[in-house]
């Protein structure tokens, strides 16, 4: 009835990878194990950074699920914004919760990019999570 040269299973007895293809060796140089930090921006809510568990490494990281997070955005809503000299914090309230930012200013495009924003107003913050004197806060670097 039906004849065909194509062995059906020798074609799916590999997973689809034919044996000159599994000894290649190539070294993608991705190895889950070496770290589970991602280096993007990881949106978290204020819960989320509060219930983090802290890693108590030379370089603190905190991780959150079973991820390894340092750079993190959250978008809430700002209050009690105080400008100083050096640097510019304010709270973010996301409904989940309220934390601390501060974003330090080191040159002219810091400041002004901090004077557009005002209490009341919805932003996203992009920064690392810290931990000062017990307390959770967001280093911004931008806002």
């Amino acid at each position: 009835m039906f004849t065909s040269q194509f062995d059906g299973n020798s074609a799916f007895s590999g997973g689809g990878f034919m044996s000159s293809q599994s000894s290649q060796g190539i070294d993608s140089g991705f190895s889950p194990a070496k770290s589970r930090e991602t280096p993007a921006h990881i949106p978290v809510t204020v819960k989320q950074i509060k219930e983090a568990s802290h890693s108590g490494d030379e370089k603190p990281k905190f991780v959150v699920g079973s991820v390894d997070v340092s750079n993190v955005t959250v978008v809430g809503l700002v209050s009690g914004k105080a400008v100083r000299v050096t640097d510019v914090g304010f709270t973010l309230d996301d409904g989940t919760g309220r934390i601390n930012c501060n974003r330090w200013i080191n040159e002219g495009h810091d400041s002004k990019e901090m004077e557009n924003i005002e209490d009341g107003m919805y932003v996203r913050v992009n920064g690392h999570i810290r931990s000062f004197q017990g307390k959770r806060q967001i280093a911004a670097f931008s806002a």
